[in-house]
């Protein structure tokens, strides 16, 4: 294959503008960085549309907070029974998903609380003053009694 003025001229186009997309990608990675950190704020979101963001949040209180039961009067006979009332609550499927992903966040908690302070204990054991024993309590200096007095 030969090479002509014309697809030198190309060639190199395309080298310059490789190098001009790899002199501008860390620019371009800090903007797309910093522009999720900025759509993942919420606080953002209340700043840019209030107004949708509390009424999402009013109907996600609606939907979450349980309905009140009607009071039902019951003889003394009928409390004492064994059986469950025939118009027992029935559990809904979002209290069993909320339920669920509240002990996904607890155990996700744990893990990670149980995490950091295993690094903390084993960043204090690498210290170097593992090396050296501890001070017993014979090789503390005796303390002067404040109550002795010269003679």
């Amino acid at each position: 294959m030969t090479t002509t003025l014309a697809t030198r001229k190309q060639s190199e186009a395309i080298r310059d503008r490789m190098q001009a997309i790899r002199n501008e990608l860390p620019y371009d990675a800090d903007a797309a960085r910093a522009r999720v950190q900025e759509l993942t704020d919420w606080k953002y979101h209340m700043r840019k549309h209030p107004w949708p963001l509390l009424a999402a949040a009013a109907v996600a209180g609606y939907l979450l907070v349980p309905s009140k039961q009607p009071v039902r009067v019951t003889r003394d006979s009928d409390r004492h029974s064994s059986q469950p009332p025939a118009d027992a609550p029935k559990k809904s499927m979002l209290g069993g998903v909320v339920g669920a992903l509240a002990t996904l966040a607890i155990k996700q908690g744990t893990t990670i609380a149980t995490r950091k302070l295993s690094d903390a204990f084993l960043s204090a054991a690498s210290s170097p003053s593992v090396g050296r024993p501890a001070a017993t309590r014979h090789d503390v200096e005796p303390t002067t009694d404040f109550h002795q007095t010269e003679a």
